[in-house]
């Protein structure tokens, strides 16, 4: 307050005094918003203030200004000089707000943001689609009659527009076809897979896997082989070379379907390639037929494996291989799994043939089946999850040999293979 000002200044000499009515001057003029505005009628008591405040003003080095305005008197204090490690008082500037047309055009572009976000996604609900509707496994096969044509060539056995799908597939994870080389000629194959099979139909050949450059190790790697033999390889970037010495057939499994649906492209090489030859296979089953009790065994194959997936015991880490005979005069019980099996006819008289159905009945008899007859060098499709039951009513062995996508659900503890009861 002034009054203060009047009767306090002659005793304030001291600079640390002059500093204190300093700053209580400055909190004064603060709280009056820094101007303070007289009326005519107290003029005379702005006079003695601007007398005694002068003197303190001039000690600093700020300045007070004077000025008048329409019969107002304004005073207007400068800010003082404060020492210490003190916030400046907040001015307009600390409060500006940036344009309101920038803001506006910024929300812009996060909502066209978000749109592009969001277009793509959906909501169901739960039970109407919990359990969707796809395009059925087809039971379809793929004869010897298909490649008959004395001509070097691959023939698949692509049903991916039954499927639904837009790459070549035989199910939804595999494509099976048929290699055919005549005497002499050479036929390079590339897949973009992690695992590829291939069994010897007829023939005898070479396989040369070229060059790959992620594992120097395979350079100039030569797999020879002959009828009946079976190899596979692991991923591998190069084509592979098949010379044929004798015109030679090859059903040939591998899994790059799957990796077309994931949207990946192979780049572990997850075991090396390996050869079974007919010798060690026959070996193999005989040394089973031996065993006590095998008169009596349902079944007598003999599955693949590999020392690199010792966890699943099967020929890849995502195939699954089994040479299976079916005796004379034998009906096999039903079974189900829930991989896809690409079943190879090796060999089979009249009369052998594979009933396959949805369900079972109490008897563990399938209902209502479809039947595909065995015709050797050609190939059939058994869907997941079907029953089927493997009959030969001729009175010679037939030899199956299924190729399935088992590998994956037996590591993923999904296989779920089940027996009817006898």
């Amino acid at each position: 307050h002034p009054f203060v000002c009047l009767f306090a200044a002659p005793a304030l000499r001291t600079a640390t005094e002059e500093l204190k009515l300093a700053s209580f001057l400055n909190n004064t003029g603060r709280k009056m918003q820094d101007t303070m505005c007289l009326s005519r009628e107290k003029r005379v008591f702005e006079l003695l203030f601007l007398v005694f405040l002068l003197p303190f003003a001039s000690s600093s080095s700020e300045e007070c200004t004077v000025t008048a305005a329409e019969g107002k008197t304004c005073v207007q204090v400068s800010e003082p000089v404060v020492l210490g490690n003190v916030q400046s008082a907040p001015t307009a500037s600390n409060y500006t707000f940036g344009e309101r047309a920038a803001a506006k055009e910024y929300l812009e572009i996060l909502y066209k943001e978000r749109e592009i976000l969001t277009k793509n996604a959906r909501v169901y609900e739960y039970e109407s689609v919990s359990n969707p509707v796809l395009n059925p496994v087809p039971i379809l096969s793929l004869g010897a009659e298909d490649y008959a044509a004395n001509k070097t060539g691959i023939f698949s056995a692509d049903f991916s527009s039954l499927l639904g799908i837009s790459y070549p597939a035989t199910s939804p994870n595999l494509l099976a076809g048929f290699i055919k080389v005549l005497t002499g000629e050479e036929l390079d194959t590339k897949a973009e897979a992690t695992s590829q099979a291939f069994y010897v139909v007829s023939g005898s050949g070479k396989s040369q896997l070229q060059p790959d450059e992620e594992a120097k190790e395979e350079e100039g790697k030569l797999i020879e082989w002959a009828t009946g033999d079976m190899f596979v390889v692991p991923a591998h970037s190069k084509p592979i070379t098949h010379t044929a010495t004798s015109t030679a057939v090859l059903y040939w499994v591998h899994d790059e379907p799957l990796l077309r649906y994931l949207g990946v492209k192979s780049s572990e090489k997850k075991f090396k390639p390996t050869l079974y030859t007919k010798e060690m296979l026959m070996a193999c089953v005989e040394e089973i037929k031996r065993e006590p009790g095998s008169g009596e065994k349902n079944r007598m194959g003999i599955l693949l494996g590999n020392k690199d997936t010792e966890q699943t015991k099967t020929i890849t880490h995502t195939l699954w291989a089994l040479l299976n005979t079916i005796p004379p005069k034998t009906v096999q019980l039903p079974h189900k799994h829930n991989s896809v099996a690409l079943d190879l006819c090796v060999s089979a008289g009249e009369g052998t043939y594979t009933l396959m159905s949805r369900q079972i009945d109490h008897n563990g008899r399938l209902v209502d089946p479809v039947r595909m007859d065995w015709t050797p060098g050609g190939m059939f499709v058994t869907p997941p999850g079907w029953w089927h039951s493997h009959v030969n009513e001729g009175g010679e062995p037939g030899w199956v040999l299924p190729l399935q996508d088992a590998g994956i659900y037996t590591y993923q503890r999904s296989l779920d293979i089940r027996f009817a009861p006898d």
